[in-house]
């Protein structure tokens, strides 16, 4: 083991103490050996799912096999990674969301592709998506700078698929903590302006969609944070070619989101919005015309 470089795997957590064991289990149980666990709590000290998380992880804690921190009150997702950054001993780094689970063979598979392609900065995979009626699977086949191609929705990938060079996350110091909503996407952009991902085919994660987000308590916001990114980034995205299609897409999942939660109007101006930058396909109309008949008959996705 002393000749394997160490893996950080950071986990942040918020009102999901339920799913945090199997999360923690999936680590414990890689066919790599030399990792670290770094559980970030974000509820904040003394807070009912705070107590209800302790309680959850104790026998991890008490046993030593994780690094439990407690963020004295709610900050965000993007604080709570770059809590456990700061905390990180590994050559690598992963973060892992508390409702995803890794393959056994994740850390293995993606540190071997990294040792031996030195020209890339992170390693990301394919993922199983588990909804509570069916099963999906994505289905990468680049590596490369792929910033347009995510922004564009021609490929997909969260956070918790991707091992970087810490010292690459070091460099960029991490998330921006002003974004309440899209931290991976932002951190793409930053990431791919100088650096590289290859892609290890199999589907090492498995994402369980069974919970509600924060955006489920004010839908509304999505524009804000939306607008956020686009203002943010704005210097970025007018130097793509995909410009128009990242427009596009981008404005076209925010209708369809404000749609699902009967925003209807709301949501009919960004369908506007997305169509001024892009032809819609028979493919976009579909998908919208079921998420307002999802809207109706409340079915989960």
């Amino acid at each position: 083991m002393n000749n394997m470089n160490l893996v950080s795997v950071v986990i942040p957590t918020y009102s999901r103490p339920d799913n945090l064991r199997r999360a923690i289990d999936s680590v414990l149980n890689q066919t790599y050996p030399n990792i670290e666990i770094i559980i970030v709590d974000d509820n904040g000290i003394g807070t009912k799912y705070q107590k209800m998380t302790e309680e959850a992880i104790k026998d991890y804690i008490v046993n030593q096999k994780v690094v439990y921190i407690k963020h004295k009150i709610n900050k965000n997702g993007a604080a709570a990674r770059n809590t456990g950054l700061k905390h990180c001993h590994g050559t690598f780094v992963n973060f892992l969301d508390d409702d995803d689970v890794f393959d056994r063979n994740k850390i293995k598979y993606q540190v071997e592709l990294l040792e031996a392609q030195l020209d890339y900065d992170a390693s990301f995979c394919n993922t199983q998506i588990k909804y509570k009626h069916h099963v999906e699977s994505t289905d990468c086949k680049e590596s490369g700078n792929l910033v347009e191609q995510v922004l564009s929705g021609k490929i997909s990938f969260n956070t918790s698929t991707v091992l970087f060079r810490k010292e690459v996350l070091d460099d960029l110091n991490g998330f921006d903590e002003t974004f309440l909503r899209h931290q991976d996407w932002e951190l793409y952009v930053r990431f791919f302006r100088k650096s590289r991902m290859v892609l290890a085919e199999q589907p090492l994660l498995v994402k369980y969609v069974t919970t509600t987000g924060v955006i489920t308590k004010n839908p509304l916001k999505q524009v804000d944070y939306l607008e956020h990114f686009l203002r943010v980034y704005h210097d970025d995205f007018e130097k793509m070619d995909m410009k128009n299609s990242i427009y596009h897409f981008l404005y076209l999942s925010l209708a369809n989101s404000l749609i699902y939660y009967k925003y209807y109007k709301e949501g009919f101006k960004y369908y506007k919005i997305a169509s001024s930058y892009k032809d819609m396909k028979m493919s976009d109309f579909l998908k919208s015309f079921f998420v307002f008949l999802k809207s109706f008959c409340h079915l989960c996705i």
